[in-house]
């Protein structure tokens, strides 16, 4: 119901893709905390205890990614209706009615104004909750078999849930419902910093006539970046893509221990070294005509498939080794929750949200879950168990970045990586007689991408709400039985709701979430596109030095203290996070600050008015991004 960039801006989900930060995590205690504080009511701060405060993140981080309109429906079931809609003929070798249901059921969605046929979207319901609540599963039980380790022994930081904690430290409770904040405490600053920034930009969406004070109406994308450096020195090196200006990165990556943010800007200073140099000898010459970095990213000559760096089979092979030799340096504590699961070491697991036999076979029947759907809509044995295996390791691997800095490597072009290894090392033609690949090639890649698609943030989720819980002193035990919940409701509604209000208002006016196009066909499972993804052949190489790299990196970080750099700044550095989403920049502006802050102030300096200041400028900011969302679904229905 967004329109433009108010979509990306102002969603009551994400509002920043590039990192997963939504309104949806925050607004529920602002708005409660903000109610009590002006009323006083005893009985709105009775409910505002340490437990509540987590189940309401349990449930706005859950709903998250079921209402950003950039991802699930789309990247999901949207895009089997929308093959229906224009490969009607081949769409019936491809997939069954269950996974999209005939032409004459999904054609009336475009236009809307009818009644629900609600027999005929029976099996699609079941089928697609089923799926989505088997990732929801299975991820939240690989987040509860490695709770203790992240958690407790490694303190990973989860800057978003950090954020909140900050914020309900200074929220009324039960036993005081009113009380005074000082506007010039660095919290208070921080919050009316976030107004003051948002504010403005806002405005430019809802009036024309409002000055762009930032630049943001303007050569900015939908994730906050500059599109186009062209006509700037900066165009002159090869490397440069987009250049990434959103302050909500710089506060949240502001949270992050200070070596990552440092390996961030520092690699990618040394990619953008290695990109001149390859320019020098011969390579990426057609960049110098590419008019954006979007462009250069995905042109015919971009800087992620090409020779001779080929960087997005790098970063696949990254990727892939984070999670492996995590598992290979930690096996002890993979062994020892296997010990507890077979009732041979029962006290590793006191304080645990579930027993471990619990959350491994949670983590095994979602696993099988996920396989049993899709090979029952017609994927084989051998690509439909690749799909799980494909979600857990890229999967780890994006939760453990965004757990230690607060964004994430947002990328679907890694999800063929293991499938172009050990399957289909080219594309199968034609591709409309093989529906196990066409699904196996759409699935893993936009699952692949971002949370918001396939429900691959319910790892973010799980995470995020045992370390708020960690930081409240709160039982996880309750914590893990409300995941699962939750978890279980919020697909069946959105499912529901989605195919409801297609029906009533109709594809062309909402807008988003079913075209009559195919990803699957037109570009997941297209060879054009599947033969260049990670990297154009031969590519196994590149993908194996990333690889080794990574492991190289992780081993020596974990070996030596002294050793100066650590792998998840460095994978960062090399693949979309900075090659697309120009996080670099946000990071080397949040290192400066916060050296600063250390080298002025120390800890103390840190502790009690960088972050305040860090998370209130988030909560300024989140809670006009609120109102906008609201304003701009009142305009949706009544336009002004």
């Amino acid at each position: 119901m967004l329109t433009g960039n108010m979509r990306s801006f102002y969603s009551l989900g994400i509002i920043l893709c590039s990192i997963a930060f939504a309104t949806s995590f925050y607004i529920l205690h602002i708005l409660l905390g903000g109610l009590t504080q002006l009323t006083g009511s005893k009985w709105l701060a009775s409910k505002l205890t340490k437990e509540n405060m987590i189940y309401m993140f349990v449930v706005g981080s859950c709903v998250a990614w079921f209402i950003s309109p950039t991802g699930l429906p789309w990247q999901a079931y949207g895009a089997f209706i929308g093959t229906r809609l224009s490969y009607p003929v081949e769409s019936v070798r491809l997939f069954p009615t269950f996974v999209a249901p005939d032409l004459e059921f999904c054609r009336p969605m475009l236009t809307g104004g009818v009644a629900v046929p609600w027999g005929v979207w029976a099996p699609f319901i079941v089928f697609w909750w089923l799926y989505l609540y088997g990732v929801a599963l299975f991820l939240t039980a690989a987040a509860t078999i490695l709770r203790k380790d992240w958690i407790e022994v490694e303190r990973v930081p989860f800057q978003q849930a950090m954020i909140l904690y900050e914020a309900i430290r200074r929220m009324p409770t039960p036993e005081k419902p009113k009380f005074r904040l000082s506007p010039t405490s660095p919290f208070s600053i921080g919050v009316l910093l976030g107004i003051i920034f948002n504010l403005p930009i806002l405005l430019t969406y809802l009036f024309p006539w409002f000055p762009d004070i930032y630049a943001w109406r303007t050569n900015t994308c939908g994730h906050g970046s500059i599109t186009s450096l062209s006509g700037t020195p900066f165009w002159e090196l090869v490397g440069i893509t987009m250049v990434n200006k959103h302050p909500i990165a710089v506060s949240v990556m502001y949270l992050a221990p200070l070596s990552i943010i440092f390996n961030v800007w520092f690699w990618y200073f040394v990619y953008l070294i290695l990109m001149q140099v390859a320019y020098i000898m011969g390579y990426y010459t057609g960049l110098r005509e590419e008019p954006t970095g979007c462009c250069r990213c995905w042109g015919p000559v971009n800087v992620r498939m090409d020779e001779p760096f080929k960087w997005n089979a790098f970063a696949s092979g990254g990727m892939i080794a984070l999670t492996f030799f995590y598992l290979i340096i930690r096996w002890r504590y993979i062994r020892d929750t296997l010990r507890a699961a077979f009732g041979s070491y029962r006290e590793f697991e006191k304080g645990e949200p579930a027993s471990y036999r619990v959350a491994w076979l949670l983590f095994i029947g979602g696993l099988v879950l996920i396989m049993v759907v899709w090979m029952v809509a017609g994927m084989g044995p051998a690509e439909a168990l690749l799909l799980p295996i494909t979600i857990f390791f890229f999967w780890t691997t994006k939760t453990r970045i965004w757990g230690m800095t607060g964004t994430y490597i947002r990328a679907a072009e890694h999800g063929h990586t293991l499938y172009r290894l050990l399957l289909w090392p080219r594309a199968p033609e034609p591709i409309t007689e093989y529906p196990g690949f066409v699904m196996a090639a759409h699935l893993s890649e936009f699952n692949v991408d971002c949370p918001e698609n396939q429900n691959a943030g319910s790892y973010f989720s799980a995470f995020a709400s045992y370390k708020l819980a960690d930081l409240l002193k709160v039982d996880a035990r309750n914590v893990f039985k409300v995941l699962l919940v939750v978890q279980a409701i919020t697909p069946l509604v959105s499912t529901i709701t989605y195919i409801w209000g297609f029906h009533v208002f109709g594809g062309a006016r909402v807008g988003w979430g079913i075209y009559a196009s195919s990803p699957p066909l037109e570009r997941c499972a297209n060879p054009d596109n599947w033969n260049r993804l990670p990297g154009t052949d031969p590519w196994v190489h590149i993908f194996v030095i990333g690889f080794i790299a990574m492991g190289v990196v992780s081993y020596l970080h974990a070996r030596f203290i002294w050793f100066p750099f650590e792998p998840i700044g460095f994978l960062m550095a090399f693949s979309e996070a900075c090659l697309f989403f120009g996080m670099w920049l946000p990071a080397l502006i949040a290192w400066i600050l916060k050296y600063l802050t250390l080298r002025i102030g120390g800890s103390k300096l840190y502790e009690e008015y960088g972050i305040p200041v860090a998370a209130g400028f988030a909560i300024g900011f989140v809670s006009i991004s609120f109102i906008g969302g609201i304003i701009g679904i009142y305009r949706w229905f009544f336009p002004f």
